[in-house]
């Protein structure tokens, strides 16, 4: 097993030993016929949603890398390594998926490009979640002073991102520091391009994207409640999921597993839902979103690999 499959392979074994056992330790049979209560159309509306989230921040993606390295890789290829890096989403930030990275240095494309746009994917999608989290914060007390604080916070880095002042305070420190010197200069290049991609038509086509991509998946959770026969509000569903996707980012353990479910479970349970209903609702949710784009890929990582494309590592960046 190589350096890089060691991490991915340990990752997984454990997020899934975690879900059998919420899942035992939980509802079983409430969890059972949840499952069993969603019908083949169901599931297939559910994980097309999945799927158009998917697709959706691909093409995202791609339109941050045409820009910052202006080379235009094939699509199927493109795609395929962009879904190869959610085999690592379990990974904590996710920040496994940066394996793309090694993905397209084979085209040129440098590290600093695509390490670029994955932080810039990331605070856009932090950006995005916390907006369709308000109604909770409306509707919950507990929650409200937490989504203002990181909707401030995020939205104050936006122009720190692109302050001449803060480019100069870290060349300062790179100047004065040997041991602090390579690791700043990475990072000022890193918010250099970063700035490119959180302007304009860029900034806005991107935020635009996450909305639409990040609702989908929203959806795809208030169906599965109305398939279980509860009748929460559209609008409210999707900002439970918000929230929930929020602070299971936030917290930086791996797929956001434990805060996600927890705090997803525990909104529903405060909207009227059931107990076990809640908890089998926030299973199917997370197996149709973090757990279908974990195992789409394994597979594709696993294709690229058996046709000489695993990810490579580059003398130069």
């Amino acid at each position: 097993m190589s350096r890089l499959q060691r991490p991915l392979f340990i990752s997984i074994i454990i997020a899934i030993a975690l879900y059998f056992g919420a899942l035992f330790l939980g509802d079983y049979e409430a969890t059972k016929q949840a499952l069993a209560n969603i019908p083949l159309v169901g599931w297939g509306v559910i994980i097309g949603l999945s799927l158009i989230n998917y697709l959706l921040r691909y093409f995202r993606w791609d339109w941050y890398i045409r820009e910052l390295s202006g080379i235009k890789i094939p699509f199927r290829r493109h795609f395929s390594y962009y879904l190869a890096g959610f085999a690592l989403s379990t990974t904590p930030g996710k920040a496994g998926e940066t394996i793309r990275s090694l993905y397209l240095i084979r085209h040129d494309v440098s590290y600093n490009q695509s390490i670029s746009s994955f932080f810039v994917e990331r605070f856009l999608d932090l950006l995005t979640i916390v907006l369709l989290s308000v109604l909770v914060a409306f509707q919950f007390e507990d929650y409200s002073v937490f989504v203002l604080i990181t909707a401030v916070a995020i939205f104050a880095a936006l122009p720190l991102l692109h302050s001449a002042w803060l480019m100069r305070l870290l060349k300062e420190f790179a100047g004065k520091s040997q041991k602090l010197s390579k690791p700043l200069t990475h990072l000022i290049e890193l918010l250099r391009s970063s700035s490119v991609l959180l302007k304009n038509k860029v900034l806005y086509g991107g935020f635009i994207i996450g909305i639409v991509a990040w609702a989908a998946e929203g959806l795809g959770f208030w169906l599965v409640l109305e398939y279980l026969g509860q009748d929460v509000d559209v609008a409210l569903a999707i900002s439970i999921y918000g929230i929930a996707v929020l602070i299971g980012a936030l917290s930086f353990l791996p797929g956001g597993l434990g805060s996600t479910e927890a705090v997803m479970g525990g909104l529903l349970i405060a909207s009227g839902v059931d107990s076990s209903v809640a908890i089998a609702a926030t299973l199917v949710c997370r197996i149709a979103t973090l757990w279908f784009a974990v195992f789409i890929g394994l597979g594709v990582s696993g294709w690229l690999a058996s046709i000489g494309l695993a990810p490579e590592f580059a003398k130069k960046n």
